[in-house]
């Protein structure tokens, strides 16, 4: 000890960094801060041999400190080359505590280099706390109330005191190697593992686990809900000068953004060992499903997906289901949606879109049909993928025949409403779709079917159509027009935020259990329009065709819309439809100048330009009630006196002008 001021003021301790890795994003997200004495004459010295002695003779502090400082000055040389500074975390003993105020040395240095708190993380194990309870826990509620997060460190070496974390908010708790030591030697340790990840998630700290030296180890933590990974496996502890060597030739494991780091919190720490993720409360529901729900984090953005984490479980069914082992890259989700996943993936893209949580079923490859669940968890504010977690609940064999899922999904094309309803309890699963899209989903489970449909039809139907809705659409009278005719039918309008749509509902027994019947809606709105416009165009040209033969001379007419300038051209002459010109179409006036130069007399074509506007039409019609325009056109090569009249006149409420032409 003779040496240590000497070992610190020629900077013979080394401070030795080793990564701390998101298991979610395989990021570095925080480093552990260690010392390393480095004798010039003794060589490498153990901390095994120093730190005891340090602490015994009251100054260890003098080194955490000298740490400290080294570890400030380290980050001001990532901050000046640009490289992303990351919290790092350093290790009290219990003497600091008793040697000086700890809290305002730290303080003070940190405040002083220009970081925030929050970049120091403050490791303290579970025996310093224990040495004096409420002394420690006054000081570590200093450190929390000044920004700094405290971790506590080796969780489960020697003596394990729960009431310790009852007591005291830890951000974090770090597992002790022990655990990766005893991982292959008995089930007991990793059921323990589970258990405590469980609780720590409950009671809001983060988790780390240190001595992770294989993939297993890894997977299994990754499966658990551990959010940080620290251990030989990523890589030993190392010196700044190594980190910026690795750097440089770009073989540094990345760095976490801060600004992803609360998105890749929410996803890390889900257990995939744990029914509540899906259930809350609900566990009862999903038992004697699976030995373990197979359950996955899936990562979606646009055009692809990726399998973020995924328990053995999930893995073995994914692989027995589509035949081949999940991969830890992106996968374009075109290649998905021509697959047996693609009512999955769908599903996926819903529930990403609009956060509701889904339970919804998947076609196999072999036929077989999959229960999922689908919740979404957080957004990336950086790269805006989407998390989600995703359970498969029950598979069931394809020899067990269609279930009504099955029926929905057949006619998903056709109907983007469908409701599955029990008429003795009126209970009812409701199965749903976007418009013109060949997925369904079952969106809710629900009671009181008729009574709810009533009031969620006097909120959404249009005025006119709710009278006669609430005066048929009662089981007594629906069951009636069934038994008479086969299926009841009716056609209303829903409002939209664009306007009114027409609906089309049909009723229907099913044929096998007369005790529930199918509803089924259909968006009906571009079919009855369209057969609405036939119907007027029709009547239309009968109308300007008994126009223009009262009036003889006319050789064509024009309907056009002022608002939109398109038109329609009714019953012209053979003469007329020698010229070539479009029989409706839109830019009606654009149009007219164009033939203009092709049909008119060259001499007649500047004034009918500039005539034959909508805004001078308009303004002729308002002073004189119509407006008129003459000049010469070319017919069959001969020059032919030509009028135009337009007036404007009213249909069903809105603006048209009528434009004849005669000779």
């Amino acid at each position: 000890m003779e040496n240590f001021n000497r070992a610190i003021a020629e900077r013979w301790i080394t401070v030795y960094y080793q990564p701390i890795i998101r298991a979610v994003n395989g990021k570095v997200c925080d480093e552990e801060a260690l010392a390393r004495w480095i004798d010039p004459i003794k060589g490498f010295l153990s901390p095994a041999d120093f730190i005891p002695i340090l602490e015994e003779e009251k100054l260890i502090y003098k080194l955490d400190l000298y740490v400290l400082e080294r570890v400030l000055e380290k980050m001001k040389v990532f901050q000046s080359k640009g490289i992303e500074v990351i919290p790092q975390s350093i290790n009290l003993s219990r003497s600091d505590f008793e040697s000086c105020d700890i809290v305002e040395e730290i303080r003070t240095r940190v405040d002083l280099a220009g970081f925030p708190r929050n970049k120091i993380s403050i490791e303290i194990t579970e025996s310093v706390v224990g040495s004096n309870f409420d002394f420690m826990l006054r000081q570590i509620n200093r450190f929390k109330d000044l920004g700094f997060p405290v971790w506590m460190d080796d969780f489960g070496s020697g003596y394990s005191s729960l009431n310790v974390l009852k007591e005291i908010p830890f951000d974090l708790i770090k597992f002790d190697m022990s655990f990766m030591r005893q991982f292959n030697e008995k089930n007991n340790g990793k059921i323990i593992l589970t258990e405590l990840m469980k609780m720590a998630f409950s009671i809001g700290a983060d988790t780390i686990c240190e001595g992770v030296e294989s993939e297993e180890q890894l997977q299994f933590l990754k499966e658990i809900g551990c959010s940080k990974i620290q251990g030989y496996y990523y890589c030993k502890p190392i010196p700044i000068e190594q980190i910026l060597e690795r750097i440089e030739k770009n073989i540094q494991i990345g760095f976490e953004n801060p600004d992803e780091t609360h998105y890749y919190e929410a996803v890390g720490r889900v257990n995939l060992h744990d029914l509540a993720v899906i259930s809350y409360g609900n566990e009862q529901d999903f038992s004697n499903v699976f030995n373990m729900l197979p359950m996955a984090i899936i990562e979606v953005k646009d055009t692809s997906i990726r399998f973020v984490r995924t328990n053995q479980s999930y893995r073995n069914f994914f692989s027995k289901s589509f035949g081949f082992g999940l991969m830890d890259k992106p996968i374009p989700i075109s290649e998905i949606l021509h697959s047996a996943g693609t009512a999955f993936i769908k599903s996926v893209l819903q529930v990403a879109k609009d956060g509701k949580r889904t339970f919804t079923d998947g076609i196999l490859p072999d036929g077989s049909q999959a229960n999922y669940f689908i919740r979404r968890l957080a957004e990336n504010p950086i790269t805006k993928r989407t998390a989600l977690a995703v359970a498969v609940l029950s598979v069931k064999d394809s020899a067990k025949g269609s279930t009504y899922a099955n029926i929905a999904k057949a006619l998903a094309a056709d109907y983007f409403h469908l409701f599955y309803v029990n008429l003795k309890t009126e209970e009812f699963i409701e199965y749903s779709t976007g418009l013109g899209e060949d997925l369904m989903t079952s969106e809710k489970h629900g009671e009181n079917f008729f009574e709810q449909t009533r009031n969620m039809a006097a909120k959404v139907l249009l005025q006119d159509d709710k009278k006669i809705f609430l005066e048929t659409f009662y089981k007594e009278n629906i069951l009636s027009e069934i038994d008479e005719h086969g299926r009841f039918a009716m056609t209303y309008h829903i409002m939209r935020k664009s306007g009114p749509v027409y609906v089309n509902m049909k009723v229907m027994r099913m044929k096998h259990d007369s005790d529930y019947i199918i509803i089924a809606l259909s968006n009906v709105d571009s079919q009855i329009k369209q057969q609405k416009m036939l119907k007027k165009a029709k009547q239309d040209e009968i109308i300007y065709s008994r126009l223009m033969a009262l009036s003889g001379d006319f050789i064509c007419m024009y309907i056009v819309d002022p608002k939109t300038e398109s038109y329609t051209e009714y019953n012209a002459s053979k003469d007329y439809e020698s010229l070539g010109i479009s029989k409706q179409g839109n830019d009606f006036f654009t149009s007219s100048h164009k033939n203009a130069k092709i049909t008119l007399f060259k001499d007649d074509v500047p004034l009918f330009i500039e005539k034959f506007t909508l805004k001078n039409i308009i303004a002729e019609i308002e002073q004189k009630n119509s407006f008129s325009l003459h000049y010469r056109l070319m017919l069959n090569g001969e020059l032919k006196n030509t009028s135009l009249r337009a007036a404007l006149v009213k249909e069903n409420g809105e603006d048209k002008l009528i434009i004849g032409i005669r000779i």
